[in-house]
């Protein structure tokens, strides 16, 4: 009998299955190795009993956590897939901002639905209060970094799963499988990488060999987990963190700060307009950062 598996979309783009029918050919092999009994391209509502179940996007509805817990309940293994399921997600910069602001900027005047309103139609789910990764609600057996996933990692996960063996993300960071040359960050010097900071649309132009740190344009490559092959570098686009931090025991984004500080005069770091957004793009509802603002007392 073939393994049977499920996958779920919660608070997400359907970026990470995307990324499943990227394998192409691939793909293939994979269907034929295994029972699917639940996708958004079945008509199973319900989730049945899983050998393996693969959740995509953030826990930020009621319906969310939902359909998270059943996963789990029905699930052998549970695979947290993508940016949002395993770190929160670009959503989650939300948590800075009180719920009814997030409502009232995308939908104009009136209240948030916080409790649910089963008389919509469709159905409204309740807001939660915090946009949180798939680990914060539920117990996960293995996480598939990325904004969207590398297919083949996604494939080395599941084919390790379906044969009984541990799947292990990369650990160093992004710079060690950057093609780019770094230069000035490896000499002893007492002046400074850079003396400003700037957008990639601010530059006349980039070099395209050089580390893009060295040219003043913020890059999260030394605080990033490797294993996309650097596909953003590689296209003249500076890291922004998706793959997660390279070990889980430092706040990505605090890393990052402290990075800077190693090679920008002082001050320089505030000519960077959006620091949560560039520091904490992917990963915020993973810091330390939601827990503080519900410690000041915001009301959301």
């Amino acid at each position: 009998m073939k393994p049977k598996l499920a996958t779920v979309v919660l608070g997400g783009c359907t970026g990470c299955h995307l990324a499943l029918l990227d394998l192409h050919e691939k793909l293939v092999d994979l269907l034929g190795a295994v029972e699917l009994v639940r996708s958004p391209l079945t008509d199973a509502e319900e989730i049945p009993e899983c050998d393996v179940v693969l959740v995509e996007g953030a826990v930020g509805t009621a319906l969310d956590e939902a359909t998270v817990r059943e996963a789990r309940a029905k699930a052998r293994t549970l695979v947290a897939m993508g940016a949002c399921a395993t770190l929160g997600g670009v959503g989650g910069l939300r948590n800075v901002v009180q719920t009814a602001d997030v409502f009232a900027a995308a939908y104009g005047s009136g209240k948030p639905p916080l409790q649910a309103d089963p008389e919509a139609d469709p159905p409204i789910p309740a807001l939660r209060p915090e946009v949180r990764p798939v680990s914060a609600v539920v117990d996960v057996d293995v996480e598939v970094p990325g904004c969207s996933p590398v297919p083949e990692m996604l494939l080395d996960a599941l084919t390790a799963i379906l044969e009984g063996r541990e799947f292990e993300a990369p650990r160093r960071t992004l710079c060690t499988e950057c093609s780019r040359r770094h230069e000035t960050m490896l000499q002893h010097d007492s002046g400074f990488v850079s003396d400003a900071v700037y957008g990639v649309m601010e530059l006349d132009s980039i070099d395209p060999e050089r580390c893009l740190l060295e040219q003043g344009v913020i890059c999260m490559g030394p605080v990033t987990r490797e294993g996309c092959g650097a596909r953003c570098p590689a296209s003249n686009v500076p890291c922004r963190g998706c793959m997660g931090p390279s070990r889980k025991e430092f706040e990505q984004g605090a890393k990052m700060v402290d990075t800077l500080a190693a090679i920008l005069p002082a001050g320089a770091i505030m000519f960077l307009d959006d620091l949560i957004g560039t520091g904490y793009r992917f990963g915020l509802p993973s810091s330390v950062l939601p827990s503080t603002v519900t410690k000041r007392g915001w009301s959301r």
